[in-house]
């Protein structure tokens, strides 16, 4: 990567921070507070992700990196499911306020926490949902680039599988700051820098794909 795009990508992470800032000062640690319509839609995709990772997974103990973590909402429902024992969760963020609110949360004891954009070492899973959906910027392909960049060093570290989700339209677009992916676009990429992709649809999320990046 180019001394340049480092610089950009290093701004476009600041932007996105400076932007979740102001909304989690706003809504606090709910689903509005990181951007999401609902706690119904935050939920379901969380739950998509979980549900696959348990399906292939045995008896043994999964190790989770939740790049985007937010204000910890996955591993809550890991909580509230009673999975607290299957999984090792390790959440990553590039917003302070966000990874100090989750150190400090009482309920996420013992549960690592820090400011990245991929995980300190290598994880049987690592899920991005709703990372890539808000654009600071309205240059489609600078975003993409950042995106793919950002897919390709989680991928370096994953052993078992990536999945991550997008919004999706007829046609790539950036619109009030969200960016929504096309579906033939993203498989061939995916196709071109990881693997084959599977790709879920869920009739409750209309605009709204889960892919999954198996190693």
């Amino acid at each position: 990567m180019t001394f340049i795009k480092t610089v950009i990508y290093k701004i476009l992470n600041k932007q996105i921070s400076s932007i979740y800032n102001k909304r989690f000062d706003n809504y606090n640690n709910t689903p509005k507070g990181v951007f999401w319509n609902s706690k119904l839609s935050q939920d379901l995709r969380l739950n998509i992700i979980l549900d696959k990772i348990l399906k292939n997974t045995k008896n043994e103990k999964t190790s989770i990196a939740d790049i985007g973590c937010g204000y910890g909402r996955l591993y809550e429902i890991i909580k509230e499911r009673n999975l607290d024992d299957k999984f090792q969760y390790y959440g990553f963020d590039i917003n302070l306020k966000l990874i100090n609110f989750c150190k400090n949360n009482k309920d996420f004891e013992h549960i690592e926490f820090a400011i990245n954009t991929y995980p300190f070492k290598k994880t049987d899973y690592i899920i991005m949902s709703g990372t890539y959906n808000l654009a600071p910027t309205n240059n489609i392909p600078l975003w993409e680039d950042y995106i793919i960049k950002n897919l390709t060093n989680n991928w370096k570290l994953v052993k078992k599988a990536m999945i991550f989700n997008c919004l999706i339209k007829e046609k790539r677009k950036i619109e009030k700051k969200l960016y929504y992916t096309e579906l033939s676009w993203i498989q061939k990429i995916c196709e071109r820098n990881f693997c084959d992709p599977e790709i879920i649809k869920h009739n409750l999320l209309k605009d709204d794909i889960t892919i999954i990046l198996k190693k």
